[in-house]
């Protein structure tokens, strides 16, 4: 039965600290509001109290690039050590929880001891999460090399709520590594055990690596959001791209629906800028891993075997930026067609609004027409109520369209006649203005 002594979990946790849409100072106001609430969890949880210089200093991103909040108590009956640690780096912010046990755990009890730790995980700010790796490690008392993997699994299994298989092995520091990711690209998540031959090897990760791996799964973790991005953006450019075909025939399209097909040209010119710049954030971040990892194998020792997350690098670099760089090459002639569609539906949204403000000042016209004339007659029906009552035509026309006045009013004479005069004037107006451009045609 293996022994794991100290066992410890990490999560290392990323987030951008500027996103599609949300600037850097609403980003530093959510993420300074998500730190603050780490240590009034920590005191509901473990009535852990902290000094106002404590919190000071581990909310004052700008001024201090490296806080801690360090914690100790009891968990379901486990003496849990640890800290939550920040980082402010260029373009992320990086959080580290660490919890441990000074003590001598069996497998069951320590994915006991896993669950309890998950407690103090706090839920994620509502922001561009990059992605997080989870880390068990320790030193091994005791045990197969069999039974240490049936221990990575179950850890697994515990974190992640199902069955597993190691994507990856080697050595580190003379100790086993199992590798294991989520099945989904879109989770982003990763988990390392790592089980030393003995304390001396956790003591020297914790002094002379954390920092390094710390900035390794970072590196790692932006390729495959890049990456991740560059799926999305491309079925939004195939989606957007044969909306806009679809509306190729712009004379069957309304107003609405032709501002609608520039909008999404639009959207298919910024998407396609979108997916040039993950290539770059890809390129640039597997360098960036590659030489982290040089760094780290040349600490390491020379019976160390790192070569799985050798290649990871070597598997990224063969796909993602081939792939990226061939959808980019297919959609670029396509953002050449748009952009001759879109001159054509310019010009015709350009035409539709002068027909549409011409239409407008044609009804207006009209309208003016009639209730100038309606003011006219009303002016002169006044002197000529008796004549107009006695037309047998009129009077029956008045008493037919406005039955709710008095029959025999002054009121109902004149506004009637009004009415009647004036919207005769519009209508004859309008025949007017229909037939014109015809016989001026001719």
């Amino acid at each position: 039965m293996p022994k794991l002594v100290d066992p410890t979990l990490n999560l290392f946790s990323y987030t951008l600290k500027q996103g599609l849409g949300v600037g850097e100072p609403e980003t530093r106001k959510v993420y300074g509001r998500f730190l603050a609430s780490l240590s009034a969890q920590l005191h509901k949880k473990l009535n852990v109290s902290f000094t106002p210089e404590q919190k000071q200093k581990f909310l004052a991103l700008h001024e201090e690039t490296v806080a801690d909040l360090p914690f100790t108590g009891n968990l379901n009956n486990h003496q849990v050590k640890g800290r939550y640690r920040r980082w402010n780096v260029s373009d992320n912010y990086q959080l580290l929880f660490d919890g441990y046990v000074d003590d001598k755990y069996q497998p069951d009890q320590v994915i006991k001891l896993i669950e309890s730790l998950q407690y103090l995980i706090p839920q994620p700010p509502k922001l561009e999460n990059i992605g997080k790796t989870w880390m068990l490690s320790g030193w091994l008392e005791s045990g197969t090399d069999l039974e240490a993997e049936e221990l990575a699994k179950q850890v697994y299994k515990c974190l992640f709520k199902k069955d597993g298989v190691s994507q990856g092995s080697g050595l580190f520091l003379g100790g086993k590594v199992a590798e294991f990711w989520g099945d989904k690209i879109e989770d982003n998540c990763q988990l390392l055990v790592i089980l030393y031959p003995d304390e001396a090897a956790c003591q020297e990760w914790a002094r002379d690596f954390y920092v390094n791996w710390l900035d390794l799964l970072c590196f790692r973790h932006k390729i495959i959001w890049a990456y991740e991005n560059s799926l999305l953006l491309k079925e939004r450019l195939v989606s957007n791209y044969n909306q806009i075909v679809g509306m190729r025939n712009t004379s069957r399209l309304n107003l609405k629906k032709l501002l609608e097909a520039m909008g999404k040209l639009s959207e298919f010119a910024i998407d396609l800028n979108y997916l040039e710049l993950q290539n770059s954030t890809i390129n640039v971040n597997l360098e960036k891993y590659a030489a982290k990892l040089a760094e780290i194998q040349a600490k390491a020792r020379p019976t160390d075997d790192l070569q799985f997350l050798q290649e990871f690098c070597d598997r990224a670099k063969q796909h993602y930026p081939k792939q990226i760089q061939k959808d980019i090459d297919n959609f670029r002639p396509c953002l050449e067609i748009l952009r001759s569609l879109t001159d054509t539906i310019r010009g015709t949204v350009e035409i539709r609004k002068a027909e549409s403000d011409r239409t407008f000042q044609t009804i207006v016209g009209i309208v003016g027409v009639g209730l100038s004339t309606g003011g006219t007659v009303a002016s002169a029906s006044a002197n000529y109520k008796i004549e107009i009552e006695a037309n047998p035509a009129i009077n029956a026309t008045i008493n037919t369209l406005f039955p709710l006045f008095e029959p025999g009013s002054g009121l109902r004479i004149i506004m009637g006649f009004t009415i009647i005069s004036g919207g005769a004037a519009s209508l004859v107006t309008a025949m007017i203005v229909a037939v014109w451009p015809r016989i001026f045609r001719r």
